[in-house]
């Protein structure tokens, strides 16, 4: 009987089952050959065998590595582990970025829970002055229908029936007093940025702004400084008033320490304090040369003011030049430097010029965008109008500038430019200046330590003008009974800086002090905050006498023309 050898296969693909398979057919064939001894073993049998073996090993050549496998698996897990502590880390952030931003939204809606609570408070008082003016304006209107004759209120009074000034709630438009302004300092800020933010912080969130920049400078002698009070002004700058003068000139002293903390390029302004000299040959200094004329003037002064230091040296107005004799302004950097000048006058070129102080508040300030007054163009948000027609368009693009028919004032709308010198309120701005003048204190204020002397007391110095016009000055501290009585000397001219004698209001205003002694007595006149208290009456009478004593006073050379 024949032997059936095993017949032809395909080899399946995968790995596994080929060995299977091959193994099968191998035993077979195996299985075959034992049965039959004698027969030899078919070639294509074998052919069959050597192919299915040889696409074995092929198959297990193509296998990978099992080493490099696991290595490759070890550094996948490596990859993972990273990467799952790196999206941790991620998630950690995110976690306190979102922790951040609930504190400082929890913190902004605290801070406006403050300002509304700030804002219905403010409300509160004000209805309530409302109030209270309302029922004063019922008894004055009472009292003048019954014929009766409405008292003089004093500060005093007011003050007890509740009123405050209108000033007060407004400290923005509101100027420092003398004792104040010893203890403010003000910070320039130009940046649009800063001015936006400081704006938008409330009084309380402000003082704490401007504290913690003071105690994060690291400066020892500084940063256990607290300010009295802070309030943004109408041009964006910062003003800030220490308690006492001293933390005001320490504050100073360190600015460089804390200003940037405050804001980018904020930076504290240095003070100056200037004086007017009459009288200057405008052919004798060149203002172009300011450390020329620096120089010279502290030179010639220094037996009067050796440790002095000028920042500014100008004309009063721009039409000085054009006059042959004019007023010169100069701006010391200490008030005690311009006060000795003020009393002992100004040496240049071998004269001396008589010299008073120098006040911004009587200059002429009209705004060149609105030209209303007192203000100038760089803290005005109101809308551009033409000092020529009074349109929305700016001056200098007018076209109606040579038609004279199409003039219109900005301000009062009469027939005429913004800054003619017919126009009303032009007058009534002069006016106020005039009386702003004749007011003011002779003298700068001089910090003394913690207490202050407000207003400066005329010093015993003299500026006399000699008959043949040669300046001289009286020696100070001269007795009465050591001074000339000849009529040559009693004929001298003396300055006059304003009228010092006392008026009747100001006589029932004044407190004696050291009655029996024969030293010579100091006067104290009531502030100029309880001065604005007063009301319409009195300031009426202040008014008028102010009036009368103008046409005796020598007045300061006032250019309306000329805007700051």
């Amino acid at each position: 009987m024949a032997t059936s050898w095993p017949q032809e296969a395909a080899w399946p693909t995968d790995l596994r089952e080929h060995a299977a398979y091959l193994g099968k057919y191998l035993r077979d064939a195996l299985l075959s050959i034992e049965r039959e001894k004698d027969r030899p073993v078919p070639p294509e049998l074998a052919k069959i065998m050597i192919m299915g073996s040889l696409s074995l090993l092929v198959k297990l050549q193509n296998m990978p590595d099992f080493r490099t496998v696991h290595d490759a698996l070890n550094l996948a897990r490596t990859e993972a582990t990273a990467s799952a502590a790196s999206t941790t880390e991620s998630l950690n952030r995110i976690d306190a970025g979102l922790k951040q931003i609930t504190g400082v939204i929890q913190q902004t809606m605290r801070d406006n829970t403050d300002t509304a609570r700030d804002a219905k408070i403010a409300a509160k008082e004000a209805a309530e002055a409302s109030k209270t003016a309302v029922g004063m304006v019922r008894e004055l209107r009472s009292a003048g229908q019954n014929g009766q004759v409405a008292m003089p209120s004093t500060y005093a009074a007011i003050a007890a029936r509740g009123i405050l000034p209108s000033s007060i709630y407004n400290m923005q438009s509101h100027r420092a007093t003398p004792a104040q302004a010893l203890r403010e300092i003000i910070v320039n800020i130009r940046n649009p940025l800063t001015v936006a933010n400081i704006r938008a912080m409330n009084p309380r969130n402000l003082k704490a702004h401007v504290d913690r920049a003071i105690e994060q400078s690291g400066n020892e002698h500084i940063k256990h400084i607290r300010v009295a009070s802070t309030n943004q002004l109408k041009s964006g700058d910062l003003s800030i008033k220490t308690a006492t003068t001293e933390d005001m000139e320490a504050l100073r002293q360190f600015a460089e320490d804390w200003e940037h903390r405050l804001g980018t390029n904020a930076a504290v302004r240095i003070p100056t304090y200037g004086i007017l000299a009459h009288g200057i040959r405008t052919s004798s200094i060149n203002m172009n040369d300011f450390e020329y004329n620096r120089d010279e003037i502290l030179q010639e002064n220094k037996p009067f003011i050796p440790n002095a230091s000028i920042k500014y040296i100008g004309w009063l107005t721009r039409t000085s030049p054009t006059k042959s004799a004019s007023s010169a302004i100069i701006e010391f950097t200490r008030p005690e430097d311009a006060n000795k000048i003020i009393n002992e006058g100004l040496i240049w070129q071998g004269e001396v010029f008589q010299c008073e102080r120098y006040d911004r508040q009587c200059r002429l300030k009209q705004c060149y965008q609105c030209h209303k007054y007192g203000h100038i163009g760089t803290q005005c948000k109101a809308t551009i109008k033409c000092g020529y027609c009074a349109q929305d368009h700016a001056t200098r693009e007018c076209p109606n500038k040579a038609n004279k028919d199409m003039r219109k004032c900005a301000t009062c709308h009469g027939d005429h430019e913004a800054w003619s010198n017919h126009c009303p309120d032009r007058k009534e701005e002069m006016n106020r200046i005039k009386a702003a003048y004749l007011t003011r204190p002779r003298l700068h204020p001089e910090p003394t330590g913690t207490a202050t002397r407000w207003p400066p007391q005329p010093q015993a110095e003299r500026i006399s003008i000699a008959t043949g016009n040669r300046p001289t000055l009286d020696p100070p501290r001269q007795s009465k009974a050591g001074r000339s009585k000849s009529p040559a000397k009693r004929a001298q001219k003396r300055v006059n800086f304003g009228d010092e004698s006392p008026t009747r209001e100001n006589e029932e205003n004044t407190i004696a002090i050291n009655i029996v002694s024969q030293r010579p007595q100091r006067t104290v006149v009531p502030s100029r905050k309880a001065l604005e208290a007063l009301d319409a009456n009195v300031r009426r009478i202040h008014t008028n006498q102010l009036a009368r004593s103008m046409h005796s006073t020598q007045q300061m050379d006032i250019d309306p023309s000329t805007n700051e």
